[in-house]
């Protein structure tokens, strides 16, 4: 009897649990179709044939960036080049953020010449040079990216 009790109590509950349902009427929103929009004064819908773009526009969303870099004058021994997107600090005293490195580049006579390709959003570019001469202190600089397509160093 005792299991009879539970079934039937259990039952219950259950219907109870369903039975409670998200409100809301008995008619489902409706959703206004374009026929309807434009009986209410709209404008015509937008399409890509009716886009106008100047014939100029540059639709491409990476640029390329030409780095030049010298280092001779500094040393003739092996050296380590990074550039980051990103950073933390101030223009000062930049800390790269690992994560957004471009670039690692190893050179031996002291010379880079690379192109990178960046999104067209990006502003600036952090560059760190390492030496394997630890008398040298690192270098870390931000370079503003402006309409230039070329950064140069020193």
């Amino acid at each position: 009897m005792k299991q009879f009790t539970l079934l039937i109590c259990s039952w219950i509950l259950a219907l109870g649990l369903t039975g409670c349902g998200g409100g809301g009427g008995d008619t489902p929103p409706s959703a206004s179709t374009p026929a309807e929009n434009n009986a209410n004064g709209d404008d015509d819908p937008v399409t890509m044939a009716s886009i106008k773009v100047a014939p100029n526009y540059d639709f491409t969303t990476s640029q390329q960036l030409k780095v030049n870099v010298d280092l001779r004058s500094l040393t003739d021994q092996r050296a380590y080049v990074g550039f980051y997107q990103q950073w933390s600090g101030d223009d000062n005293s930049p800390i790269p953020n690992p994560d957004t490195q471009l670039l690692l580049f190893v050179t031996d006579d002291g010379q880079l010449n690379q192109t990178l390709t960046l999104g067209k959003q990006q502003q600036s570019l952090m560059m760190l040079v390492m030496f394997t001469d630890t008398s040298i202190p690192p270098i870390a600089k931000v370079f503003a990216l402006s309409d230039g397509k070329e950064l140069q160093y020193p």
